[in-house]
């Protein structure tokens, strides 16, 4: 098979796009045994791994502080995001002291650079 040709192109996209999908399988597979070592068994497994990603993305806002009057003396983006992400998460079926434990094995599978922060 020659390096030009456009079956190569498709099996080396194959080849990349399976090894992505196996890392994300993995992280995901992780993350719901640390659910289940803490108790955490509520909510379908999709909505709890999308949840742990949006803590994740919710990373990058603003933290100046837990109220910030240049935002009207409302808590910083971060913190409203949190309550926010709590609220969801507790409609999901967990109890108010899941949560923590929900947070923690999110950021430890998938922003483990968070746990510095």
């Amino acid at each position: 098979m020659a390096f030009n040709s456009p079956r190569w192109l498709v099996v080396a996209a194959t080849v990349l796009i399976t090894g992505a999908t196996a890392q994300a399988d993995t992280l995901d597979d992780e993350f719901l045994k640390l659910l289940a070592r803490d108790g955490i068994t509520a909510g379908p497994p999709e909505q709890l791994i999308a949840l742990a990603h949006e803590r994740c993305d919710d990373d990058k806002l603003s933290r100046s502080g837990i109220f910030t009057f240049h935002f009207g003396a409302m808590p910083c983006p971060f913190s409203s995001a949190m309550l926010q992400l709590a609220a969801k998460l507790e409609n999901q079926g967990l109890t108010g002291p899941q949560v923590r434990p929900f947070l923690l094995d999110a950021i430890s599978v998938y922003c483990p650079d968070a746990l510095a922060r």
